[in-house]
């Protein structure tokens, strides 16, 4: 071969070596921009139906888009419905129910007759009706108590004790603290329009600073409630569980409830993980079934049996099947499949029966399962590499890595997820935690960050006591005016009476 054909053949080569080595970088590069794009696109389009995110967060196409489903559904139930809406013809009327009067006033009647004009104060009275006005009367009642002092013949001066709601020369009585915590506690008013709705209505001109003082001084005369609380959910078979962020000044911190249907527990922390698991003091030790999102740090709760909930699951299956055709075929496969058997476990129940027959749980094993395998021929071949493999890494897109971690997931902790399946008395989704939690961003939104770490922990334990109340039947008013006089009324097991 000619020296200058040898020449130009090296060149090639070297070019060649040059080209595949750019090939190598652009296919990485592209693949790196590819997965950067979908992971922009899944953050932009993340919403309260495929994500952990609140409906409150959620933009305007996914509100309008909920929207026209509700209606679309009345409209729906409006068509196949036989009975016209409000009252039907033939069934008991209702009205608003009458009262015990705390004063009656007789009506003497028109002092003439109507029609011929004649007196009638010496006529006699024919028949009577009656009508009931409810009203409310917003007034403050002082009162003055006077204690006296005696000398005995022996000397000595024996004074006459004040109740407990006389604190001070001049103080605030039960009602009004309890008043007071109630908007600031339960109702979620602002400080300011607090003390503008006591100035508007009774006429009191209160400070923010004594306003400021009272749930703080509150949750100091709540801890046999809540050393109760924390013993009666140590005893429940099955609790729910969920954290979520709020404000202190300008610091994160964040609100934590271990609850089920008759027990809640609220606690401010500045730690969002197991640290705040451990000084809540209840689920460390706790051997029942607690049901939480599948976030890491309740695994670490040794003691409990998991379960899992699924609405979580459901909304990253409908994010995994929007975002790859390829793996929307086992996500909706998964979807239908635990809607089907949430079905069945409330059929059962419906029907008397303590849970679904060994049959219907074989069967749902089987098929959840053979979704799973579904989904992981669906995947590439071989196993993820990791996200930092220059060579590999664009056989895996994000799509792909994002379906193999909640396929994963699924397989592994299979127990947690049916647990519901196994044990009616599970809830299929945690949404008992989630609406206890609710109550804290409602607070974020219509009163602000809290300004101090003491304040947030006040204002917990207050709401947790409320909502316990609440939850057992208690008049709110009531149990906040207690704990202001004779000590904080107290729980019973969810079990109990």
């Amino acid at each position: 071969m000619a020296e200058g054909a040898r020449d130009q053949l090296v060149e090639a080569l070297a070019e060649n070596s040059r080209l595949a080595a750019e090939n190598v970088a652009l296919r990485q590069e592209n693949n790196e921009l590819r997965d950067r794009v979908a992971r922009l696109e899944q953050a932009v389009n993340a919403n309260s139906e495929n994500s952990s995110k609140p409906p409150s967060a959620d933009p305007v196409g996914p509100r309008q888009s909920r929207a026209e489903r509700r209606q679309a559904a009345r409209e729906a139930a409006k068509a196949g419905r036989t009975k016209q809406p409000g009252k039907q013809p033939g069934s008991p009327g209702a009205h608003l129910a009458r009262r015990a009067p705390d004063r009656t006033v007789e009506l003497a009647g028109p002092a003439s007759c109507g029609s011929c004009g004649a007196g009638l104060a010496d006529a006699a009275v024919v028949s009577r009706q009656c009508r009931q006005v409810q009203e409310v009367h917003a007034s403050v009642r002082v009162t003055d108590y006077v204690a006296c002092a005696r000398r005995c013949a022996c000397g000595a001066i024996s004074q006459a004790e004040f109740p407990t709601e006389a604190r001070a020369a001049v103080s605030y009585g039960p009602g009004l603290r309890a008043l007071a915590a109630y908007l600031m506690g339960y109702q979620h008013v602002p400080m300011a329009r607090a003390q503008a709705l006591l100035a508007d209505v009774f006429g009191l001109s209160v400070s923010t600073g004594w306003l400021a003082s009272l749930l703080p001084e509150l949750s100091g005369e709540l801890g046999p409630f809540i050393d109760m609380l924390k013993a009666d959910l140590g005893t429940e078979a099955v609790l729910c569980t969920d954290e979520t962020g709020t404000r202190v000044g300008l610091s994160r911190f964040w609100a934590h409830v271990v609850c089920n249907g008759a027990l809640t527990l609220l606690a401010a922390h500045p730690k969002r993980g197991i640290e705040a698991l451990l000084d809540m003091a209840v689920l460390p030790e706790f051997a029942g079934t607690v049901v939480h999102d599948g976030w890491k740090p309740y695994r670490q709760l040794s003691a409990a049996t998991h379960a899992q909930c699924v609405v979580h699951l459901v909304r990253h299956l409908g994010a995994v099947g929007a975002s790859s055709p390829a793996h929307a075929g086992w996500a909706s496969a998964m979807t239908a499949l635990l809607l089907q058997a949430k079905a069945a476990v409330e059929d059962a129940l419906a029907q008397g029966q303590h849970s679904v027959g060994a049959e219907v749980l074989e069967q749902f094993n089987a098929s959840y399962h053979q979704v799973l395998n579904d989904a992981f021929a669906s995947l590439p071949p071989g196993m993820p590499p990791r996200p930092d493999n220059k060579v590999a890494i664009y056989h895996w897109s994000f799509e792909d890595r994002k379906a193999y971690n909640l396929a994963r997931r699924l397989s592994d902790e299979a127990d947690q997820v049916l647990r519901f399946l196994h044990d009616p008395a599970v809830p299929f989704s945690n949404n008992q935690a989630e609406r206890d939690l609710r109550m804290v961003k409602l607070h974020d939104k219509v009163s602000g960050a809290f300004r101090s770490s003491r304040g947030a922990q006040a204002f917990a334990t207050v709401r947790s006591y409320l909502q316990t109340a609440g939850k057992q039947g208690q008049n709110r008013m009531a149990v906040l005016q207690q704990a202001f006089t004779t000590g904080p009324w107290l729980p019973y097991p969810a079990g109990g009476t």
